[in-house]
C-alpha cells in the first residue's frame, strides 16, 4: 500500500496561502488494522490528525506519539473508491478532509488517518512535511490517495 497526501492552506476568501505533498509511512498498527478488517474484525477510518512533531516514526508508533494532535472525523461520503486501474494494477481510495479555521491553530508538521472506536483511536498512517502556519482564518484541506496493489504480489511475503 501506498499513500500521497496533498494538503491545501486556505484563507477564509478562498485563496490558497500553501500547499503541501508528501507520501506516507503505514504504521504497525495500520498494518494490524488491516488484517482485522480482512478477518472481518475492528473498524475503517474515521478520521485524520494533524499535529506538530517532524520526529520520525518507530514501530513502536502509535497515536501518544502525535505532538499537539488536532483530531477531526471524516464523513462516510468524504470516501471515493476508484475502478480498477488495469495498468497500475491498483485500486485507490480517495478521501477529503478539513481542519476548520478555530482548529489546529500554530505550525502543522505532520498528518495521519486513523480508525477510532470509542476511546481506541489506532494510527494507519503518518505523513511528516515542512511547517505550514495555520492561524484561525486559515482552513487545512487534506487530499489522501491510497493505492492498493493488486496481481502477483509473492515479493510481499
Amino acid at each position: 500500500m501506498r499513500a500521497h497526501l496533498r494538503i491545501e492552506l486556505k484563507s477564509t476568501a478562498g485563496e490558497t496561502v500553501a500547499v503541501r505533498q508528501g507520501y506516507n509511512s503505514v504504521l504497525q498498527g495500520g498494518a494490524d488494522l488491516l488484517a482485522r478488517l480482512f478477518s472481518g474484525q475492528g473498524a475503517g477510518i474515521t478520521h485524520m490528525v494533524v499535529g506538530t512533531s517532524d520526529a520520525p516514526e518507530s514501530d513502536a508508533f502509535g497515536t501518544t506519539a502525535l505532538t499537539e494532535p488536532t483530531e477531526v472525523p471524516i464523513s462516510a461520503d468524504a470516501f471515493q473508491i476508484d475502478p480498477p486501474d488495469p495498468v497500475k494494477r491498483v485500486v485507490r481510495v480517495r478521501v477529503r478532509g478539513t481542519v476548520p479555521a478555530a482548529g489546529a491553530v500554530g505550525t502543522v508538521r505532520e498528518a495521519a488517518l486513523v480508525s477510532r472506536s470509542g476511546d481506541t483511536a489506532t494510527l494507519y498512517n503518518r505523513v511528516t512535511f515542512s511547517p505550514i502556519q495555520k492561524t484561525d482564518d486559515h482552513e487545512l484541506t487534506l487530499f489522501w490517495e491510497v493505492g492498493f496493489p493488486y496481481g502477483d504480489l509473492q515479493w510481499l511475503l
